[in-house]
C-alpha cells in the first residue's frame, strides 16, 4: 500500500481531527479535499442520554478488510488520496469517532469517494457498537440510514 496515497489507523485514544487533517494535508497536493468528522451522539438508539459508546473490532481482520477495500478504491481512481481514522474502545458524547478525508484533482471525485468510503465504513466494516446509558447498556442493532441512495 502506498502510504502517501492511503493512510488509515484504528485508534483507542481520542484525537484532534483538525490537527490530524492539517498534518495529512501537508503531504497531499491535489486541488480538492473533502472532509468528514463524525462525533458520538449524546443519545442512544432509544433516545436515552448516552453515557459512553463502546466500539470493538476483530484486531487484524478489520484492518485487512479496510486495507483491501481502500486499495481497490485507489485502483479505480488516479490521484486519489485517502485518510481514515476510526476510534475503538470507550468514546464519550461529542468526541470524534471518525475522520475521513479524500484528496483528488476535482471536487466531484473527492466528494463522491468521501461518501462511498464513509458508507462502506459505517455499514460493512466489522465494528460492533454498544451504547452505555445511565440505566444500562445495549448493542446497536442498526446503523442510522443515510436517507438517500448513492
Amino acid at each position: 500500500m502506498d502510504n502517501s496515497k492511503i493512510q488509515f489507523r484504528i485508534l483507542e485514544e481520542t484525537f484532534n481531527p483538525y490537527k490530524e487533517f492539517e498534518l495529512w494535508e501537508k503531504v497531499n497536493k491535489n486541488s480538492a479535499n473533502s472532509l468528514f468528522i463524525g462525533r458520538v451522539r449524546p443519545f442512544d438508539q432509544y433516545g436515552n442520554d448516552l453515557k459512553k459508546l463502546e466500539i470493538i473490532h476483530n484486531k487484524g481482520m478489520t484492518e485487512k478488510y479496510i486495507k483491501r477495500y481502500l486499495m481497490n478504491i485507489s485502483k479505480k481512481q488516479d490521484n486519489l488520496s485517502i485518510f481514515l481514522l476510526h476510534r475503538i474502545g470507550f468514546i464519550y458524547p461529542n468526541e470524534p469517532i471518525i475522520l475521513l478525508a479524500i484528496s483528488a484533482n476535482h471536487r466531484g471525485i473527492a466528494n463522491k469517494y468521501l461518501q462511498v468510503i464513509l458508507e462502506f465504513t459505517k455499514y460493512s466494516v466489522p465494528f460492533w457498537k454498544k451504547e452505555w446509558t445511565f440505566i444500562g447498556s445495549s448493542w446497536v442493532k442498526k446503523n442510522t440510514d443515510l436517507g438517500f441512495e448513492l
